[in-house]
């Protein structure tokens, strides 16, 4: 195992995640539990956050932020005329 006296200086981390910013990762917890079909998480090293969806990584600078694009790509309406196409 590695060198622990390295860190003592700084905040005991846990798989990554700092206690300054468990906040931070509870919300992204949240925002996960309600959009199953993404994977959400909060970068500490950018401060950011970011959803990987079937159409690639998104990354927004707040929690609010990252929402609102979570439920515009789940709960946006098609436009008019738009039909379905089922492959066989």
């Amino acid at each position: 195992m590695g060198d622990t006296s390295r860190n003592a200086g700084q905040g005991a981390t846990l798989w990554g995640r700092s206690p300054e910013h468990a906040d931070h990762h509870a919300g992204a917890a949240r925002l996960q539990a309600r959009y199953p079909h993404m994977v959400i998480w909060f970068g500490e090293t950018s401060g950011h956050f970011y959803a990987m969806d079937a159409a690639g990584l998104h990354e927004r600078p707040t929690l609010d932020a990252l929402a609102q694009l979570a439920w515009r790509r789940t709960n946006r309406p098609r436009p008019r005329g738009a039909a379905t196409v089922s492959v066989r």
